[in-house]
Formats: structure tokens, C-alpha cells, sequence
């Protein structure tokens, strides 16, 4: 078997798709397809991994999975630990919000299911309104999982089946395949998240099954490619490839699920491209590989560790507002970490333990001590945890108002007017004055809406007795029209529709004219306007305006203008109201009924 083990340029292959991620979450409007970088991750691993198990395999006949996994903890656990370890006490001492959920996440985290552990909970990785404080965890927990199952199925197909390599290779590319077109079947719901689609190990496996798909096809062998026009022509591939990592890092947009629904199967292709061209090239390779490239990569595991959650903390921190200045200190603080991480624990951890007389006892007190350390700052870590509760002020919020919600009759029980409730007046006759019109009653309100409409829920209960409130979390408008066809259909929709689903992404037009027609030209539709620190919030609250201004029966409850000078009656997280905001919240929604109202029933 050849000597060369370490292939050429993977390093600083890493490198990239770690600066790709670091963009993507600290300047996502520069780099809104950074997320590419966990797929380059992803191809780069199943092509290490599956290369280790093959060389094994030529070298001893047999490959030993007890040895493997060992050598993997040892390469993932000690610096998860600390890293984990070191946020949770710091997270809790800046602020406590930032460990919503913490219960959750550490389950996920230390068993490596933290994709599965989300979309159990109904996570959202794109429009989550408090992100969870180990969010970046959910890619390792599918790289966990992958490398649980892929040295039994290589050992199964392989050694027991005597299945042939490149027989093997094109069964992992049609599972590649399987995977992405289930990730675009999933995602292309309209009524629900990409994030199912994104986190699921099943459908985002495709990196990783290219990778080890491209490690089959080229075998252990000396990856050297002497002739030279293969070189000229592997390494106008590979600049093909980088070119096109960098233009979708640049450029793809997450808006719309279009990652979900063939970009990053195309990124995975494009990084299988590049890592064949850099490990077969050596040209190619060396200069991916150059110093700068190389030590970032060698720390791309700490950077990826370490980026994501201490951004939560220094943005919850007063001393760090500004954004540049965010970036730089989250930069800074997370390559100092991965620096640390790097020489005090995964470099010593990574050397398997040596025994007897010659062993370098000092190193070996210095991983015991260091272990030590880590486990009881991980058993404070999860001390805290304990202690602290798992909902955060915002959720806290939503919670009430979705048991507020459920305490009411559903919509076809409550759909009549109360008895005590006098009933509509008669049309006045022409020979007498027209009586003042009476105040709308809640049993003639239907309201659909999201998070900030289940904390404001309480509100409205008060200000309509009666009112049928049908609210989700994260809930968005592509959800209305087929939510206001069912109870048309049934009979429950009322006379006024409060639609409330600006916060969780744009408004298209053409959705809001399904809406419209789903409730029919008789009925009067309140739109309420957004108010959050996202990019899209303004362009909605425009649509609304817009399709308000040109649609009969259809006015605008202006909750953004409201709210912006009362930032107090908000939740520490801007978007969700106080029981103060929900009052504010349910104001403006009488005020727009009422404007209505007195338009006349042909106003625009």
C-alpha cells in the first residue's frame, strides 16, 4: 500500500467551507450562500472516511469498527466538551434567554441526534425567532451518524457481500440521489419549513455519499496522476469547481428554498469535483493547501464549534452593538478558541495513548488533568441546566397565549353569536336618521396568524369576547390561503379575517389574492403588518400596503408603526408583545376594523 496517507489540499478545502460559514452567519447579505460550507464539510468527510476504511482494508484484510469509532471520539468529543462546557456558564452569566432550551440541546448535542432533537421540537434553522445557542450542532450529529453506519455497511457490502468497489461506488451515488430528491420533495411543501428537508439525516446525507461515492471510485491507491495532460484537464476541473463553489457562496439566496431544491446537491457536486482535482494534482493541491489555508483548516472543527454561539452571547452583550464591531470580536474571540482547543486539547487527545516503561507520562497527566477539568466544567455546564428553566421570555409569552387559544370553544361552537349579545341592528329606513353603528363583536372575527398573534392572543380575547384565533410559531402567509379555504368550506369563517403572518418571511401577491378569494368578495380582510429585525419586513409590510390599496374590503392594521416607539412592550427579542404590546397589538386591530367599517362596503 503506498506510503502517502494525508491527501493534498483537503485542508485547505476545509479552510474555505469554514470562511463560508463564518460569512453566512456573521455577513450573511455578503455571503448569503455560506451555508454551502457545511455540504464541502460534508463531501470531505465521507471521501476522508471511507479512504481510511479502504486503506484498512487493503492493508490488514479487516477493518477493526471498535478502533474506528475510538479514534473518532477521540477526535470529536474532548473539544465538544469544552466548548460546551465553556458556553453554558458564560451563555447563563450574559444572558439567560440564551439558553432556551438547553435541555433539549444538550440531549441532542451530547448524543449526536441534535438535527433529529429539533425537528422533533418544530425548530426553524431559517426563520427562528430565538435561534438556539447550538444550533451549528445539527450538521455534526448527521456526520456522527453517517460515521456510526458507514464502516457496517462498508464492512457488510465489501467484506461479507464481496461486493465490488466500484459497484459499491455507484450504489452510494443512487443513494445520493435518493437523498437530494427527497430534500426537494420535503422542502417544496409551501405550508411548511425547509428545515425538516435541511436538518434530516436521511435527505441532507447526499455530501456525504458523494464523497465516500468518489473514495470508492478512486480505491486506496496512490492518488498521483503522471500524465500530464490528465492534469491539465483535472485541474481546469478543479479551478471549474472552485469557481462555482465561490459564485454560489456569493449568490445563492435561501429565500424560497431554492438551496433545498438543488443548490447544494450542485455545491456537493462541485466540492466531489474540486477534491478530485486537488487530490489527484499536486500542483492544485499545494496551493489549496498553502500556510495560511492549511492552519485555519486544521482549526476549522473549533472554528465551526466555537463561531455560532459566541455570537449569540457578544450580540446579547451591551458593550458589543454595533454590527462591524460584532463581527470582528465574534472573528477574534472564535479564533483564539479554535487556537486553544487546537494545541491544549484535540492535538493531545488525538494521539493514541501509549503504554509501558517509554511512555511520555507528563503528556499523558497533562490529558487526564485537562479530561478532569472539562468533565467537571461539563457537569457544571449541565448543572445549569438543570436549574434553569427551558422557555425563554418570548416562548414564555407565545405559551400563554396558546393556552389562552385552546381554553376557547373551536371555531364551528363558537361560530354563532352569544345570546347575550344584542343582534345587529336592522337597515335603517329612509324616513328615519341612521342609528350609530355598534361596536364589532369578537364572534364575528376570524384571526389567522403566527407567534406574535398567539402573545397577543390574551389581548384580543379581552378587546373581542369571542374572537376564533387560529396562530402557529413561525407560521407564514403561504399558509392562509389553504387555512381560510378549509373554514370557508366549513362554515366557520367569519364576516372580518384578521391575517396576522408577516414576520416569518416576503409576501407574494399572487398568496394574497388566493387569500382574497378564499374568503369570498363579502367579507372584510385586516392585514397586519410585521415588525422584526429581518431583512424582509419592510418589502412585506410594502406588499400589504400595495395589495391593500388595490383590493375592496382590505385595509392595513399597521402593527410595525405602532410598536416601533413602544420598543418597552416588546420581549427581549423585538417581535414578540408583552401583555402592554398585546394591547397595543389588538388596537390597532380595532382600528383598522373600524376604518373599514366606515369606508362603506365598496372601499378600497
Amino acid at each position: 500500500m503506498p506510503e502517502r496517507s494525508h491527501v493534498r489540499g483537503l485542508t485547505g478545502l476545509r479552510a474555505l467551507a469554514v470562511v463560508a460559514v463564518l460569512g453566512f452567519h456573521l455577513v450573511p447579505a455578503a455571503v448569503p450562500g455560506g451555508l454551502i460550507g457545511v455540504d464541502v464539510f460534508f463531501v470531505v468527510s465521507g471521501f476522508i472516511v471511507t479512504r481510511l476504511l479502504l486503506r484498512e482494508l487493503a492493508a490488514t484484510g479487516r477493518i477493526r469498527l471498535g478502533a474506528f469509532w475510538v479514534r473518532r471520539a477521540r477526535r470529536i468529543l474532548p473539544a465538544l466538551a469544552a466548548m460546551i462546557a465553556v458556553i453554558v456558564p458564560l451563555a447563563f452569566a450574559v444572558d439567560s434567554d440564551l439558553l432556551t432550551g438547553i435541555r433539549r440541546q444538550l440531549i441532542g448535542a451530547l448524543t449526536f441526534s441534535f438535527n433529529w432533537v429539533s425537528i422533533a421540537a418544530d425548530g426553524d434553522y431559517f426563520a427562528d425567532e430565538q435561534p438556539d445557542i447550538f444550533m451549528n450542532l445539527w450538521s455534526l450529529a448527521v456526520e456522527e451518524q453517517f460515521y456510526v453506519l458507514s464502516p457496517l455497511l462498508v464492512v457488510l457490502a465489501l467484506v461479507c457481500f464481496r461486493i465490488r468497489r466500484r459497484s459499491l461506488s455507484v450504489v452510494a451515488l443512487g443513494l445520493a440521489a435518493v437523498s437530494a430528491v427527497a430534500m426537494g420533495a420535503l422542502s417544496g411543501d409551501p405550508f411548511g419549513s425547509p428545515t425538516r428537508a435541511y436538518f434530516g439525516t436521511d435527505t441532507h446525507a447526499f455530501g456525504l455519499l458523494i464523497g465516500a461515492a468518489l473514495a470508492l471510485a478512486l480505491g486506496p491507491d496512490d492518488l498521483a496522476v503522471p500524465s500530464r495532460r490528465s492534469r491539465v484537464f483535472r485541474t481546469l476541473i478543479g479551478s471549474a469547481a472552485l469557481g462555482t463553489l465561490i459564485v454560489i457562496a456569493l449568490t445563492l439566496s435561501s429565500a424560497g428554498g431554492l438551496p433545498t431544491r438543488g443548490g447544494l446537491l450542485l455545491s456537493s457536486v462541485a466540492a466531489a469535483g474540486l477534491v478530485w482535482s486537488a487530490a489527484t494534482v499536486p500542483a492544485l493541491g499545494r496551493c489549496l493547501d498553502m500556510r495560511p489555508l492549511r492552519w485555519v483548516g486544521e482549526r476549522s472543527y473549533a472554528l465551526y464549534l466555537w463561531h455560532w454561539p459566541l455570537l449569540l452571547i457578544l450580540g446579547a452583550t451591551p458593550l458589543v452593538g454595533a454590527t462591524p464591531l460584532l463581527v470582528l470580536a465574534t472573528v477574534a474571540l472564535s479564533v483564539a478558541a479554535a487556537a486553544a482547543s487546537y494545541v491544549f486539547i484535540e492535538s493531545p487527545f488525538r494521539r493514541a495513548p501509549r503504554s509501558g516503561p517509554r511512555a511520555d507520562r507528563p503528556r499523558r497527566a497533562t490529558r487526564v488533568a485537562a479530561g478532569a477539568l472539562a468533565g467537571v466544567l461539563v457537569i457544571a455546564a449541565l448543572g445549569i441546566a438543570v436549574v434553569r428553566g427551558d422557555a425563554s421570555e418570548a416562548e414564555q409569552l407565545v405559551a400563554r397565549g396558546r393556552q389562552a387559544v385552546e381554553a376557547l370553544p373551536s371555531a364551528a361552537e363558537s361560530s354563532a353569536p352569544a345570546t347575550d349579545t344584542p343582534a345587529p341592528p336592522k337597515p335603517p329606513s329612509s324616513s328615519s336618521p341612521a342609528p350609530r353603528t355598534p361596536a364589532v363583536r369578537g364572534t364575528d372575527i376570524t384571526a389567522i396568524g403566527d407567534s406574535v398573534m398567539l402573545a397577543a392572543a390574551p389581548a384580543l380575547q379581552r378587546g373581542f369576547p369571542g374572537i376564533a384565533i387560529d396562530a402557529a410559531v413561525s407560521r407564514s402567509i403561504w399558509a392562509a390561503p389553504d387555512i381560510l379555504g378549509r373554514q370557508a368550506d366549513a362554515g366557520t369563517l367569519r364576516r372580518y379575517v384578521v391575517i396576522g403572518l408577516a414576520t416569518n418571511g416576503e409576501i407574494p401577491i399572487g398568496v394574497l389574492e388566493k387569500a382574497r378569494a378564499r374568503i369570498g368578495p363579502d367579507r372584510v380582510l385586516v392585514l397586519v403588518t410585521g415588525h422584526a429585525d429581518r431583512g424582509w419586513i419592510a418589502a412585506a409590510n410594502a406588499a400589504l400596503a400595495a395589495f391593500a390599496a388595490r383590493s375592496p374590503r382590505t385595509v392595513v392594521a399597521d402593527w410595525d408603526a405602532a410598536i416601533t416607539s413602544r420598543p418597552g412592550a416588546l420581549a427581549r427579542d423585538g417581535i414578540h408583545p408583552q401583555p402592554e404590546g398585546g394591547q397595543i397589538y389588538a388596537d390597532v386591530v380595532r382600528r383598522a376594523i373600524a376604518a373599514a367599517r366606515v369606508a362603506g362596503p365598496g372601499a378600497r
